[in-house]
């Protein structure tokens, strides 16, 4: 398999774009599923899971079809990742809580202080009540920063046991 930069990037790219469809499909079927907090919460976790694997995945056919790793190309590719499934995930958020859903993030939360900590519930809702509610496209920004720091830290660790080693 001849490299080709171009080729590559048009790989990563696109497994970029189908992982951001996928993280936005997960969280949004269990939005609209109004399931327990239990499983909406999980679907994080399951998603943080699955984009180390995929992560580590594009690395690895980084490294097949260019026969040579450094912790710099791990380290564009989990980037690029990241930041593609940041922006497609943050942006769903963004959209649903403001235009579809303004109440989704209180409920979640008001549901799972019943569930987990039922005698917090009071201060929770007297929490929620004091905050302010205007919703900005700046969390966007920011959690789609939080997204690459995270493809940053995975790549980094899997860049630093994949990469080449220098005879």
């Amino acid at each position: 398999m001849g490299f080709s930069p171009k080729k590559i990037l048009n790989y990563i790219i696109g497994i970029a774009i189908l992982s951001g469809i996928a993280r936005v499909a997960l969280d949004y079927i269990s939005r609209i599923l109004d399931v327990s907090p239990t499983i909406y919460y999980a679907t994080f976790f399951i998603a943080f899971i699955l984009e180390i694997m995929i992560i580590i995945y594009a690395i690895k056919k980084y490294k097949q079809s260019k026969n040579h790793l450094t912790i710099l190309d791990a380290l564009k590719t989990g980037i690029i990742i990241m930041g593609i499934i940041g922006i497609c995930y943050c942006t769903m958020a963004y959209v649903y809580d403001v235009y579809i859903d303004p109440a989704f993030q209180t409920d979640m939360t008001i549901r799972f202080t019943e569930q987990f900590s039922p005698d917090q519930l009071d201060q929770v809702k007297e929490n929620l009540n004091n905050q302010d509610t205007s919703k900005s496209y700046i969390g966007v920004i920011m959690y789609t920063i939080w997204f690459v720091f995270l493809g940053s830290v995975i790549s980094l660790i899997a860049g630093a046991v994949l990469k080449t080693k220098e005879d």
